[in-house]
């Protein structure tokens, strides 16, 4: 057991070998991973459904191509998750909300359909805040850190972020419209990526905002975040030669705005080592100024206001009783967006993104950290009056360029994790990977918790 345990938090491409030299069956890894699930399971709460015999039943056919030597794809027999906001036909999809809480679709998402298709083995539904929306509905309950169980994952895509980096699972789906790949990503010590807007096909999930809303992976190794990409991707994608391990002539802007007085002392310790590292594996260092960054969020929450209210349009006020209230209370402000507001939003969300692309005629990747702080004890909330934790995420949801966090290492107080955000232009997940996994290899790799 304790050898499967360690395959675990191998890669996925270690996996795939080993599953090709017939030295483990995926058989086994799934059922170490759904072991290791029921056994951090009630520390975690990561997860709303298992899909204990469907993921059984698939590793087995998995299996049987191996055991024929038939050609067999990169994810063939590797177990990952997916956010519970994805339709599963036939299976319970409840955005960890008490009005959908016995909702069994009669469809399947464009994701779960690309992962089966791809040879995965999806085992299991993780848990999340309520409809993606800020806040934790009590029926279903925080999702805890894999490096400090007494604190929040990051949101929304929580058990995403908290199961990966649990080793349970080689990658999960997220969904990010604010952040909610990139902070629990940032949180637990994962890769988390949102890719450019609209590469990969929203079919089948239930929407938060149409305009902001992006679908990507959380790994553990950038290299495994690529691969899973590359499969679930609408647009074609290939990153089969993207690791060469060889940034030099990269002209990488940090984003002087975010250097600012929100940030906790560590993670700016940890942010500028991250760039003096970058700096030593060839990368050009510039700073660089984004007018408007600072208050990109105030044109991004009416339109994630107006379009959420939208999508609830059924339940509110109805069921005003059934959501969490911090849920229920954002769903009842975007009901006052008027549409000279929304539309006055979508206008400056084009001039903001106009902005950053004539940024990025300088430079080939923008940095900057993450999140402000490391995981805090309870999820930050809007109900709160707490947006600052998505201040540096928000504005690339807004434009719609690819943006992903890598860990920068962590605090030395806590032990607990720290994101480095690497946002590149349109289309170039590619860059953005190249420059992500040069730095990952040199600072020693994926980090496992003492969980």
């Amino acid at each position: 057991m304790k050898v499967i345990e360690q395959i675990l938090f191998q890669s996925i491409e270690e996996v795939g070998n080993l599953y090709r030299k017939k030295e483990v069956s995926p058989v086994e890894v799934t059922e170490a991973t759904l072991n290791r699930l029921y056994s951090l399971e009630p520390k975690l709460n990561a997860f709303i459904t298992v899909l204990h015999d469907e993921a059984i039943e698939e590793a087995k056919r998995a299996e049987a191509v191996f055991l024929r030597g038939e050609q067999a794809g990169r994810l063939t027999g590797i177990p990952i998750s997916i956010k519970d906001i994805f339709m599963t036909k036939g299976t319970r999809t409840s955005l960890a909300s008490r009005i959908l809480a016995n909702h069994v679709p009669d469809h399947n998402s464009h994701v779960y359909t690309a992962l089966r298709n791809a040879g995965a083995v999806v085992f299991g539904k993780n848990n999340m805040l309520e409809f993606a929306y800020g806040s934790v509905h009590s029926d279903y309950g925080q999702c805890n850190n894999p490096w400090d169980t007494k604190r929040t994952s990051g949101g929304s895509s929580t058990g995403s972020a908290a199961s990966v980096g649990a080793g349970i699972g080689f990658a999960s789906i997220g969904t990010d419209t604010g952040g909610s790949i990139r902070i629990p990503a940032a949180f637990c010590g994962v890769v988390g990526m949102k890719p450019s807007y609209e590469t990969v096909n929203s079919y089948g999930l239930f929407p938060l905002s149409d305009s902001l809303d992006h679908i990507g992976p959380l790994t553990r190794t950038v290299r495994d975040n690529a691969y899973v990409l590359q499969e679930i991707a609408t647009r074609p994608c290939d990153f089969t030669h993207t690791f060469t391990g060889d940034i030099h002539g990269v002209n990488i802007g940090v984003i002087r705005e975010f250097i600012d007085d929100t940030l906790h002392p560590e993670v700016r310790s940890l942010f500028e080592s991250a760039v003096v590292q970058l700096q030593e594996l060839g990368a050009d260092i510039t700073e660089v100024d984004i007018p408007g960054i600072l208050t990109a969020e105030e044109a991004g929450m009416p339109i994630i206001l107006a379009e959420a209210s939208y999508h609830h349009r059924e339940w509110v006020p109805g069921r005003a009783e059934d959501y969490a209230p911090g849920t229920y209370g954002n769903l009842r402000e975007g009901l006052k967006i008027d549409a000279v507001s929304y539309l006055q939003a979508l206008e400056a969300r084009r001039q903001f993104t106009n902005v950053v692309n004539e940024a990025f005629e300088k430079v080939d990747i923008l940095i900057c950290p993450t999140a402000p702080y490391p995981a805090t004890e309870k999820d930050p909330s809007f109900e709160d009056g707490n947006i600052d934790i998505s201040k540096r995420t928000i504005p690339f949801n807004i434009t719609g360029h690819p943006a992903l966090s890598v860990s920068a290492g962590n605090t030395a107080s806590l032990n607990l994790p720290v994101g480095l955000q690497l946002i590149g232009r349109y289309y170039e997940e590619e860059t953005v990977y190249r420059v992500a996994d040069a730095y990952q290899q040199a600072t020693g790799g994926y980090r496992r918790p003492p969980l």
